[in-house]
This record gives structure tokens, C-alpha cells and sequence, in this order.
């Protein structure tokens, strides 16, 4: 079984999706810049996972060196509760769990952690982190961007041209 088999009960945004993010910049590590950057890592996470879900693309994750954290942070832990019935949706979307079904309890068990270690199980992280994934692979294609603002126009217009 490989380490993607298994899972990961973090978030998972690779080594190169935090090099093009640092490049604009990331916490501590200060990009090029001069309109802005994410406080923290988790928040350009959240962006490629909400690209990857509008595009309905989901890709194996890559390496990723650093750990990352169970939990929103930062601005994102602000929308918590909007994020996790967001991607709750969505999981049960792709396992074809309506919202009227019954399943949906069953499905809240194996999505949402039932301990107090985490907010979810690794088959929501699984599915996250495949969507981050995929969002960053579109993201790549918009070439290297030192700008936060320039960033994020090109980053609504592609949100909006996949909804």
C-alpha cells in the first residue's frame, strides 16, 4: 500500500505549490510582492482546493516536504464551518449521497473526526487534498507570479470561468 493509499489526516499542499507561493509570499517567508501575501500557508491551500473543486479536478498529491496542520488557520478558520459543509457536500456528491438521503449520517462518520485530535478523517483529507492538488495543477499553468494582486485577477477570472 502506498503513502497515498493510507492517507494523511493533514492537509497536504506540495513542495512545489509552496515554492510558487513563496515567490509571492508566505508567512515568514517574504515574496516578491508589493500588493500583499497569505499569512499563512493554509490560505493558498484553500484557494487551489476551491479551484480544484470548481474544476471538478482532483490529482494524486505531490511531495510535500514540511508538514502542514488538521485544522483551518489563519483567515480560513474565520469560514470553518462554511469550508467543512462545502467539502462535506462534495464528498457526498461524488459518492452519490443526496442531501435527503439517509446515508448522509453515515457518510458525516466517516467525513468529520469524532475525536478532539482533529476536525476530519483521512478520507476528507484524501479528497482535499486530491482537490488542492488538482487546483494547483491549474494554477500552474498561469505561469510564474510574483504579485499578489495580479495573482488572485487572474485566480477569479479561472474560479469564475469554471463555475
Amino acid at each position: 500500500m502506498s503513502k497515498s493509499d493510507k492517507g494523511s489526516a493533514r492537509f497536504h499542499l506540495s513542495d512545489e505549490a509552496r515554492r510558487y507561493f513563496e515567490r509571492i509570499g508566505v508567512g515568514r517567508n517574504k515574496g516578491k510582492s508589493d500588493t500583499g501575501d497569505f499569512s499563512a500557508v493554509i490560505e493558498p491551500y484553500y484557494l487551489c482546493m476551491i479551484l480544484g473543486i470548481a474544476r471538478g479536478e482532483v490529482s494524486e498529491p505531490d511531495p510535500m516536504g514540511p508538514d502542514m496542520i488538521r485544522e483551518w488557520a489563519s483567515h480560513a478558520k474565520e469560514h470553518d464551518l462554511l469550508i467543512s459543509g462545502l467539502v462535506f457536500h462534495q464528498y457526498c456528491k461524488k459518492r452519490g449521497v443526496s442531501h435527503d438521503d439517509e446515508g448522509v449520517l453515515m457518510r458525516m462518520s466517516d467525513f468529520f473526526s469524532n475525536d478532539r485530535t482533529g476536525t476530519y478523517e483521512k478520507p476528507a483529507f484524501k479528497m482535499m487534498n486530491e482537490y488542492a492538488q488538482g487546483g494547483f495543477n491549474a494554477i500552474r499553468e498561469f505561469g510564474p507570479i510574483s504579485d499578489l494582486a495580479e495573482f488572485l485577477e487572474i485566480y477569479l477570472q479561472e474560479l469564475e470561468g469554471s463555475l
